[in-house]
């Protein structure tokens, strides 16, 4: 199965190819945008009946320990361009939503 169709096949493959997609444009993003990558991930969605998957990432980001969470699975698009809407979004939140730490509690930003 190529990357190209792999939306095709079941969950499992579409995650492993979104993955390798998804890794390479978010390190991408993390070093252009000056933060540090801790986590990108894909797990099923807990309750869901039709098998949803969900990728998870999580960065620092101006002083902030950010998460980020997004539906993966059904595709609506193959997996190469769903992981470079995910790194886009992903980035426009980064730079919209978070702001400098400034010893606030610590909490996590929910992106």
């Amino acid at each position: 199965m190529t990357d190209d169709h792999a939306d095709r096949g079941g969950p499992r493959e579409y995650t492993d190819v979104f993955l390798r997609f998804a890794l390479r444009a978010v390190r991408d993003l993390c070093e252009r945008r000056g933060a540090v990558l801790e986590s990108i991930t894909c797990e099923a969605v807990p309750g869901d009946r039709d098998g949803a998957v969900a990728a998870t990432t999580v960065v620092r980001f101006r002083g902030r320990r950010c998460v980020f969470r997004r539906g993966i699975w059904p595709p609506g698009h193959p997996a190469a361009t769903r992981a470079a809407i995910y790194a886009t979004v992903l980035e426009e939140r980064l730079l919209t939503r978070v702001r400098p730490a400034d010893g606030g509690d610590g909490s996590p930003v929910d992106l």
